[in-house]
């Protein structure tokens, strides 16, 4: 068994390779298969790239409100309590609302993402 506490590990800054604005992550634990839970932290407006994720991803909003997105698809918002689930290999991204932070858990599926471009001001607000 493997536990992480909440008063243990930092948070460290998204870089610029991924994330586009302030990211904040703190990674937890994970699984032999890769499968692995980590806790972010989006300013306004900051969000992912372009990004997937071979064995899917669950996003579980915690406080504040963001947005979700995938490739040509609607985006939603996500808010406290609320679960979105993308499926494997589906582009999307995810961060901050434009006027509010976003704090939520990602649960990503076993294998390494593949990052893509930065999801341009246009691609951020289009869909909501």
């Amino acid at each position: 068994m493997e536990i992480a506490r909440a008063n243990e590990g930092a948070f460290r800054r998204g870089d610029a390779a991924r994330f586009t604005g302030e990211v904040w992550l703190r990674a937890t634990v994970a699984a032999p298969d890769g499968t692995n839970v980590g806790v972010v932290l989006f300013a306004p407006r900051a969000r992912t790239h372009w990004h997937r994720h071979p064995g899917g991803q669950f996003l579980y909003g915690l406080a504040g409100r963001g947005r979700v997105r995938s490739r040509g698809g609607a985006g939603h918002v996500l808010g406290p309590g609320d679960v979105v689930w993308v499926g494997p290999d589906e582009w999307h991204f995810h961060g901050g609302n434009p006027d509010e932070p976003m704090l939520h858990v990602a649960v990503n599926g076993g294998g390494a993402p593949e990052w893509g471009d930065p999801v341009t001001d246009e691609e951020y607000a289009e869909g909501f």
